[in-house]
């Protein structure tokens, strides 16, 4: 299997176009179905001392395109234009062949580094493992992705891994509560796990913390049985129909889409909606359009979202991938421990407020309102030739 590999990617590399565009969602609208045209860049905009200048990368994604996602790609874009480097990106419609098929092929083309991101943590160790063997001088960024095999968590020698802070997208909500009910506020949890992803485990981690010392009490815990809307509306509503409103302060989903299945729940029962007493407050990590107009609508029910500036995110993942190209690993910073030189970054988490929220805000200019945890220049890698206000004067 690993010979007719080769061969394929032979074949591949010298039809990138056509095969990128037909195993991927989407691709950049002027160069990605070529991405052997010249760079995007503009040669001009970078320092003389550009060392990157030139180089190809792209942004590969596992999921399907989305406004957060969109956001992430739209700055890898300006700061690769900025230092004349060429940019792709390739959404993969939530098929872990794809994603493991598109980064093979942009390997075999020639791409000098690419930011991957969403991996499944069962197989993304020994399928970039063996990239990064077969393509030594091929550059690495992970995003949310566990490097895990051999039942323990792994690392790969000059990959940077790259995660949202999960546990602060959760005790950031959690404190919310803390504020409104006081210490030992009687919270229901919503996701899938342990063991069931690596971001609900590590979101799993602030949840116990905070259980350990008293600050929360969990009444209840509520499994969709599969990952979307439709599923979360079921489970909890039928899980309400056996609580009573008097004993439980709030919700916390740990994932957006089971949040807006939840957020339809309560909304649906009579009980919780507000029509009969006070209403059940819920709250959720991460974060779209549909659930800033639910905040935005009912604040009383949806009370926060848990988030990171996607904006910044994908500015953040692009500068570790350019320094590694560089080979400036010594300037990798990340704002969670204040070190640099480091293989892991992680982005702190923001509580969003429905009550701060505008009647314009959108997912786009959260930054308006959110505390300076949120877009916060100062996470940015830097160097020399790449300073932290490039694409902020």
């Amino acid at each position: 299997m690993r010979n007719s590999r080769k061969v394929i990617s032979l074949v591949l590399a010298a039809t990138m176009a056509v095969s990128l565009l037909a195993g991927c969602g989407s691709s950049t609208a002027s160069s990605a179905a070529a991405p052997s045209a010249a760079p995007q860049g503009s040669s001009a905009a970078a320092p003389a001392s550009n060392p990157v200048q030139g180089k190809k990368v792209a942004y590969v994604m596992l999921l399907p395109s989305a406004t957060i996602f969109q956001m992430w790609k739209d700055s890898c874009a300006k700061l690769c234009d900025e230092l004349g480097v060429q940019f792709d990106f390739f959404f993969c419609d939530g098929d872990f062949n794809k994603w493991q098929d598109t980064i093979r092929t942009c390997a075999s083309a020639g791409y000098d580094g690419l930011l991957v991101s969403h991996g499944n943590q069962d197989g993304s160790y020994v399928f970039l493992k063996e990239i990064t063997e077969q393509y030594p001088e091929l550059k690495i960024v992970t995003f949310d992705t566990q490097f895990y095999t051999d039942g323990q968590y792994q690392k790969l020698p000059g990959v940077t891994q790259m995660f949202q802070q999960d546990k602060s997208l959760v005790t950031v909500l959690l404190d919310q509560m803390i504020e409104k009910y006081g210490e030992g506020v009687r919270l229901i949890k919503v996701w899938r796990g342990p063991n069931y992803n690596s971001p609900f485990d590590r979101r799993e981690v602030g949840w116990e913390e905070y259980e350990k010392a008293g600050k929360i009490k969990t009444v209840g815990e509520i499994q969709p049985l599969q990952d979307s809307v439709d599923s979360a509306n079921t489970v909890t509503a039928a899980y309400l129909q056996s609580v009573k409103r008097e004993d439980v302060d709030g919700i916390i989903a740990y994932y957006d889409m089971y949040g807006q299945g939840v957020y339809n729940a309560i909304i649906e029962n009579d009980n919780f909606n507000g029509k009969k007493g006070d209403a059940l407050p819920m709250a959720s990590v991460d974060i779209d359009p549909v659930d800033v107009t639910n905040m935005q609508t009912s604040p009383d029910i949806w009370s926060a979202a848990g988030t990171t500036d996607w904006t910044m995110n994908g500015e953040i993942g692009m500068r570790i991938l350019l320094l590694q190209l560089a080979g400036e690993y010594d300037k990798i910073y990340d704002p969670a421990t204040d070190k640099t030189g480091v293989d892991v970054v992680e982005v702190p988490g923001t509580a969003i407020k429905a009550t701060e929220l505008k009647t314009d805000s959108t997912v786009e200019n959260l930054g308006n309102i959110a505390g300076e945890t949120y877009g916060n220049l100062d996470y940015l890698s830097e160097a020399t030739w790449m300073p932290k206000d490039l694409i902020h004067k």
